[in-house]
């Protein structure tokens, strides 16, 4: 049994740290894509209401498009789920 968390962290498969850097490459795509989306909304004359009211929404899906995401890098940094990718 390793003696400290360094030699711990070295027993999990690198395949699982290069998938949740994957993971969290596309939480970014997905916030980036988001806040484009929420500025042009921003820049628009529109009727305030109008507006808060899009703004609202778009970030209801910016949400719900980020959850898998969220769910799946919880998983993966379960400790019982990464020692079973151990080789």
């Amino acid at each position: 049994m390793p003696s400290n968390v360094y030699q711990t962290r070295c027993m999990y498969s690198p395949s699982i740290d290069a998938t949740i850097r994957e993971v969290l490459h596309t939480l970014g795509d997905i916030d980036f894509s988001a806040e484009v989306e929420l500025e042009n909304v921003q820049t628009r004359t529109l009727d305030p209401k109008l507006k808060e009211h899009i703004k609202s929404k778009m970030r209801a899906m910016h949400r719900q498009k980020r959850q898998p995401c969220l769910e799946l890098v919880a998983t993966l940094r379960q400790p019982q789920h990464r020692h079973s990718f151990v080789a």
